[in-house]
């Protein structure tokens, strides 16, 4: 059995290329296919709720078997993802989850944002928003800046505390990319929000990663979009909550002959908040394996002026990706191995 921790997960995927980006996405593209064919390989979710802390298990089966088992509390999500023999049920390892949910969920949004700006066209001087500073915000700016590597000249992290935000420029990403210009915007104030308008404006893609119940983008702010713009949201995972401004998906996107792109109608339409307090229906969404399963499902991604991926994660994801990632520890010859377990 092979243990995967924090670091070493981290250091097996913060320096992919492009092309790795790419296999992953079909890795992942993978498992989703298999969920959408067989959806019983998800059985329910188990939460328990303490005093302390929310704890939820997530199994599934199929191709590779595995479970997920995390606790949330005021430091967030942390746990780990078990990928077992699918055929005896023997650990195969043990990967600590943080970074793993983070990577798959920013590549998940990744396939729907290459659907909408292909990797075979040219593109310059866009910029590229994030909403948060958690590890989520980080792997979402680091696939596009993997996938997109001579696109963004410019990167811009919003916080409601702006002090994370400019560290988490500083110390993060500056120094390995030293071409593209970070920087920091805080959210809270009206001075702060005429400025996020203003910033809009050469914006191509957008990514928000706050759990949250008042919208972080805006219409106002959409509207001002130059260019065509992307958004992809995945903070928000309980049906109170909201992201995206209801006339950003109403009026931008299904008005428009457009449709939501995301990870599984059912769990979305149950879980997402964006859509259940703005009565959005099954016919406004598709998933993100039909999209590449039937080319005629994602016209209206290269046609729309707007698009938006809204995911609530699947725990099919961590055990495909982190079977991979298992697979690539080995070829590397890093992890902790554990015999006679």
């Amino acid at each position: 059995m092979l243990v995967l921790t924090e670091k070493i997960i981290t250091s097996l995927l913060q320096n992919l290329t492009q092309e790795d980006a790419v296999s992953y996405q079909q890795t992942l593209l993978a498992a989703l296919a298999e969920y959408e064919k067989y959806p019983e390989i998800i059985p329910p979710r188990i939460v328990t709720t303490t005093p302390h802390c929310t704890h939820l298990f997530m199994a599934s089966t199929g191709s590779h078997v595995g479970m997920k088992a995390i606790t949330g509390s005021r430091e967030g999500f942390k746990g780990i993802t078990t990928i077992l023999d699918k055929h005896n049920g023997y650990p195969l390892g043990i990967i600590n989850c943080a970074t793993l949910t983070a990577f798959r969920t920013a590549l998940c949004n990744s396939l729907s944002l290459v659907k909408f700006f292909p990797l075979d066209k040219e593109y310059s001087n866009d910029k590229l928003i994030i909403f948060g500073v958690g590890d989520q915000a980080i792997w979402h700016a680091r696939l596009a800046l993997i996938l997109y590597p001579k696109r963004f000249s410019r990167v811009l992290f919003v916080n409601r505390t702006v002090t994370k935000a400019e560290r988490l420029c500083d110390e993060v990403f500056a120094k390995d990319y030293p071409t593209i210009k970070f920087d920091a915007r805080g959210m809270t104030t009206e001075e702060e929000k005429g400025k996020l308008v203003q910033e809009f404006k050469d914006t191509s893609v957008v990514f928000t990663c706050i759990p949250t119940s008042v919208p972080t983008v805006k219409k106002e702010y959409v509207d001002q979009c130059e260019g065509r713009c992307f958004i992809g949201a995945i903070g928000s995972y309980k049906p109170h909550m909201t992201e995206i401004d209801g006339g950003v998906l109403k009026e931008s996107v299904i008005a428009q002959g457009g449709k939501i792109v995301v990870d599984s109608v059912d769990h979305c339409l149950h879980e997402a908040g964006e859509l259940i307090i703005n009565n959005i229906q099954r016919e406004d969404l598709v998933d993100v394996s039909t999209l590449y399963s039937d080319p005629s499902s994602s016209n209206f991604l290269s046609e729309g002026k707007v698009a938006v991926s809204k995911l609530v994660g699947l725990c099919i994801m961590d055990v495909w990706v982190g079977s991979r990632c298992l697979d690539e520890a080995k070829k590397q010859g890093v992890g902790i191995e554990i015999d006679n377990f």
